[in-house]
């Protein structure tokens, strides 16, 4: 082979190397993401919601995740008795004290070396402990304190790596922080529902109690005011006139909580396109969790009669204008207390 086609051949093979590299590590960065998903499952309860779940396992109102990643319509009931799975939930479990339960005692049931192997192995997508190991691996190391790093070495084994890594004292001191307890102390009862934190997000519940988390709002709607009012504690951050009921009785009055969230709704009572000028939904729909209408009966929603606001003209929603509605629908995310008082 002369010199210029030996030159040719391995200009071929380095731009055959680099066109490859990309795709290479893109698949590589989608296989580490997902092996770093941990599932709980659940099984479902009479009278369990996929919004309830969420809230009670995420913290959030977002159940459309949750209904996602198990295939399920978000609109549509769960059957009592089927087994859902949460992917990487805030909260792991909910527990009852008994009597003579102590702090270290619930640690050693959720969280001790034999389930942090467990932890390991999921985490890295490992599915055999005796010949998952490989010299040279990069191992995610799930920590209270945030996810660490471990390059296995020759002799290495899950059971040392967990020894190495799993105190137990880090994982009692997460389920103190998540529900508030004294720390000195760590105090129980009997008949306390104890949270049981995802130890590797602790700095997101760090956040909530060091405050640095925006501050919870909420809203509260007077309809013989018409007035809306976007509330941080007990102060009003920001007011807006609305319209109600045309009639007494045909807004709930009550605490809801924003169910769903939808730009440009349609109005399928008549059919009419979301972004359609003739559509009396306006812009946006903040939707209420009013017992047994899922979210899509009542709502905080825009208008095409602006003349409206500050009378009662609707049939039970709360009407804004569509400049006010998609300011609150951009600052209140869902699970944000709603509460309806004449």
């Amino acid at each position: 082979m002369s010199r210029q086609l030996k030159w040719v051949f391995c200009m071929i093979m380095v731009m055959m190397v680099v066109i490859s590299y990309p795709s290479n590590m893109g698949a590589a960065e989608a296989n580490q993401n997902k092996e770093s998903s941990i599932s709980v499952p659940y099984t479902v309860k009479p009278g369990d919601t996929l919004f309830a779940i969420s809230k009670k396992y995420y913290l959030t109102g977002q159940f459309e995740q949750v209904a996602k990643a198990n295939g399920l319509d978000p609109k549509a009931g769960l059957k009592a008795g089927a087994v859902i799975k949460l992917n990487n939930p805030l909260v792991l479990d909910y527990y009852a004290v008994q009597q003579g339960d102590t702090v270290y005692a619930i640690t050693n049931r959720y969280f001790n070396r034999t389930k942090y192997m467990d932890a390991l192995m999921t985490y890295n997508g490992i599915t055999s402990p005796d010949t998952g190991l490989k010299i040279g691996m990069a191992l995610r190391i799930p920590l209270p304190s945030g996810e660490g790093k471990h390059t296995v070495l020759k002799g290495d084994t899950l059971y040392n790596l967990s020894v190495r890594y799993f105190k137990a004292q880090d994982y009692q001191q997460a389920i103190v922080q998540a529900n508030g307890m004294d720390a000195a102390s760590s105090k129980i009862q009997a008949g306390d529902d104890l949270q049981i934190p995802n130890p590797y997000y602790r700095t997101k519940f760090e956040s909530k109690a060091a405050g640095i988390v925006p501050a919870k709002l909420s809203i509260e709607i007077d309809i013989t005011k018409n007035k809306l009012y976007v509330k941080s504690g007990g102060t009003v951050k920001k007011s807006f006139n609305i319209a109600s009921g045309k009639k007494a009785g045909l807004t709930p009055t009550g605490s809801f909580e924003i169910m769903t969230k939808i730009e440009n709704p349609w109005y399928s009572a008549k059919g009419i396109p979301g972004g359609d000028p003739k559509n009396p939904l306006g812009s946006r729909w903040l939707g209420l969790s009013v017992p047994n209408t899922q979210g899509t009966k009542y709502g905080i929603h825009g208008t095409n009669a602006p003349s409206s606001i500050g009378t009662n003209a609707s049939a039970g929603c709360i009407r804004m204008l569509n400049e006010d509605v998609e300011w609150l629908f951009d600052m209140i995310p869902n699970g944000t207390e709603v509460t309806i008082h004449k």
